[in-house]
């Protein structure tokens, strides 16, 4: 005799095969109350068709280098127009300044300071924005030098601090020594 259990849709069934009979007989052994559950549907399978990558529409690229080379621009002139107003404010503040300034020319983006003048060399910075072709050229000639050294944006307007910080100081140090020979040259009362 042969038995086989197995489940089905919730019902569990047995089999018994005799080697007599010919087909094997289901006996219920344990049946739930339940319906069978919903066989769901299978899902249809689609052909999926390979999608061909549309390639996005860039924008002009000449339009971006146009809009970057303008903004160069328009960042060198910016810094000359910086520069410019802060040594129009220190003028206001020292007005001996002017002794120290050479050339200033907006056409140019060219500003001339001396070092010293009580230099008899008349050593000066120069400072100037060159636009070859459409990229600007910040150069800075020192002191003695008769060659100019090209720098980036940040180092132009840092040196040209510097060069105008000592104008400054000198100016500071002309007045103390003034005010210095003038205390001691008044009489005491």
């Amino acid at each position: 005799m042969f038995r086989l259990s197995r489940t089905f849709e919730g019902v569990r069934l047995t089999a018994l095969h005799f080697r007599l009979e010919r087909r094997p007989c289901f006996h219920y052994t344990e049946f739930m109350n339940k319906r069978p559950p919903a066989k769901k549907p299978q899902a249809k399978i689609q052909t999926v068709k390979k999608q061909i990558p549309v390639k996005k529409i860039a924008p002009d690229r000449i339009e971006e280098l146009v809009k970057k080379h303008l903004g160069n621009i328009g960042e060198a002139e910016n810094a000359f127009k910086s520069v410019s107003a802060l040594l129009e404010k220190h003028k206001t503040k020292y007005p001996e300044l002017e002794q120290y300034i050479e050339h200033v020319s907006a056409s140019d983006r060219s500003i001339q300071i001396l070092e010293d003048i009580k230099d008899p060399r008349r050593a000066h910075y120069i400072f100037k924005i060159l636009l070859t072709g459409v990229q600007p050229a910040y150069q800075v000639a020192h002191p003695g030098e008769k060659d100019h050294t090209n720098v980036d944006r940040a180092a132009w307007i840092s040196t040209f601090e510097e060069a105008l910080a000592k104008a400054i100081v000198q100016i500071v140090l002309s007045r103390q020594a003034e005010q210095a020979s003038q205390a001691v040259g008044s009489p005491k009362e």
